[in-house]
């Protein structure tokens, strides 16, 4: 298995996933234009996609959806919930918490705390197993028991608090990304892999950094403190970012 974090941010989200034998996106918060761009950097086009995944209704998280499943024709599975709030005008695989399989790769939606209709992680299992978990407030139990089993995921590494607290977001705003519906800060990135990860996690994708609260120096930094104090992990950490993918990494 391959992934690479297309784009991650509060303009776009999106992430490819490669099977030996299928690709797969998670979210297509990009437009359709942007999305063909990004696949053309890593050498794929978007009729070669074979399923969508959606974490979401979130804007960032299905901006392209309309028109990529238009033109391409592509499958696109999420939960009711998320398919009632999204306005998507076509049919869809709804999967409503039960693990499903596509082409080569078994697929497990986790529920997370945000603050949409019924956000969820993803588990993608082709003899890796990879976790995607890129917009929730607090780590649930069921993340804390699949973590140990992860070789990599991408997680929530939304803000630095105190660059929070201190800036120019009014209180209420605040408020909600500090929530347990809201958004992962740098610390509690840090302490979940610390505390949960096992020995097998190489990669760790450190995702929706913000542009107004967070660094990608503070980011990477915070982490690596955290993780430093468990001696037993050997993980690594990709900051992503709006702009740039990131590399196709083999896990």
């Amino acid at each position: 298995m391959e992934v690479s974090v297309l784009a991650s941010g509060s303009s776009g989200n999106c992430t490819l996933i490669k099977t030996k034998e299928s690709k797969f996106l998670v979210d297509v918060g990009l437009s359709c234009k942007q999305t063909v761009k990004k696949l053309a950097s890593k050498g794929y086009d978007l009729d070669e996609i074979n399923a969508i995944f959606i974490t979401h209704e979130h804007i960032d998280h299905i901006r392209g959806l309309n028109t990529i499943a238009r033109k391409f024709d592509t499958p696109v599975f999420m939960n009711s919930a998320t398919y009632e709030s999204s306005f998507f005008s076509k049919s869809v695989n709804l999967f409503d918490g039960m693990p499903f399989s596509i082409e080569d790769i078994q697929v497990t939606p986790i529920n997370v705390n945000h603050d949409a209709a019924n956000t969820v992680g993803f588990v993608l299992e082709n003899n890796r197993k990879l976790g995607i978990f890129t917009d929730l407030g607090t780590v649930s139990d069921e993340m804390r028991q699949l973590m140990p089993d992860f070789d990599a995921i991408v997680l929530e590494s939304n803000h630095d608090i105190d660059m929070l607290i201190n800036g120019p977001y009014p209180y209420h705003l605040k408020q909600r990304i500090l929530s347990d519906k809201g958004h992962l800060s740098n610390i509690d990135a840090g302490l979940f892999i610390r505390d949960c990860a096992g020995e097998k996690l190489r990669n760790v994708f450190l995702a929706h950094l913000s542009r107004n609260n967070n660094t990608a120096e503070l980011a990477y930094n915070t982490f690596q403190s955290l993780i430093s104090q468990n001696k037993e992990l050997c993980a690594r950490p990709i900051i992503t970012n709006q702009f740039e993918s990131t590399e196709l990494i083999k896990i």
